[in-house]
């Protein structure tokens, strides 16, 4: 089996509506039908968990937490992984975001986050600043491949963040003072689940103080189709500058 091969439309004008005032949409898995079973997603990600530490492929990041030495995250999946790639990539996603948004749009960044038990949290961001010398706007799926709960670091929102011009301190984090009585709503997923948000969404995450892993499959998609090739100047530019532990970022550098 692989995704859902031919592109779907779920999305109602209340979808688009509720969007277009909160900054996300959540979408269960019989309405969304990127993917038909849930359990051969769960074993293409398994599959991924057991990848090595090659060079020159995918990349694996980790995170250092209580003494553990934790995989926090896996990067540039989708050569590597035909079902990952049509799950990510294929029309069903770009039709479900087009109809959302109503831009064509192409894959920016590929990637799953493992949030493994004991993994960190994130404190109240934006991910803009992070990405916005590559790509200034962009839009992102989270497909949830676990249950997403409070006890194990889901994310939450501020619903409408999205509209106002949040302000950024120096160290990259939203100003305290713009924090100040707002409301976080947490993301509760089931697994299979979809999460869709946008670049400017103020959101944080607790850290995963259960003994389950908080796994979820991340597209994320810009709109200038002029650029064709962001994604390969991204994770050239990031191999160099925030490099995974199976890197060698030598050979970068005397490629470019």
């Amino acid at each position: 089996m692989t995704a859902a091969s031919s592109p779907h439309s779920c999305v109602s004008a209340e979808d688009i509506e509720f969007y277009q005032a909160n900054g996300y949409l959540r979408l269960p898995q019989e309405t969304h039908g990127l993917f038909d079973d849930l359990e051969k997603l769960q074993g293409w990600v398994a599959e991924i968990s057991q990848w090595g530490l090659e060079t020159g492929k995918w990349r694996h990041y980790y995170e250092t937490t209580n003494g553990k030495h934790l995989l926090w995250g896996t990067e540039k999946l989708i050569e590597y992984h035909a079902p990952m790639r049509d799950l990510i990539a294929g029309e069903a996603p770009l039709a479900l975001l087009k109809t959302l948004t109503g831009k064509d749009m192409v894959v920016f960044k590929d990637e799953i986050a493992w949030k493994l038990p004991g993994g960190k949290g994130a404190v109240a961001h934006l991910d803009r600043p992070a990405y916005s010398m590559f790509a200034p706007e962009f839009i992102e799926i989270m497909i949830a491949v676990d249950a997403h709960t409070v006890e194990n670091g889901c994310l939450e929102f501020v619903p409408g963040s999205h509209k106002e011009a949040v302000p950024i301190s120096a160290d990259g984090r939203i100003a305290s003072a713009w924090l100040e009585g707002k409301e976080f709503i947490p993301m509760v997923l089931e697994p299979g689940d979809i999460l869709i948000f946008n670049e400017s969404m103020a959101h944080r995450l607790e850290p995963n103080k259960t003994d389950q892993r908080r796994a979820a499959v991340i597209g994320t998609y810009h709109f200038d189709l002029s650029q064709p090739d962001l994604r390969c100047k991204f994770y050239a530019h990031r191999l160099i500058h925030s490099p995974p532990e199976n890197a060698r970022v030598e050979t970068v550098r005397a490629q470019t």
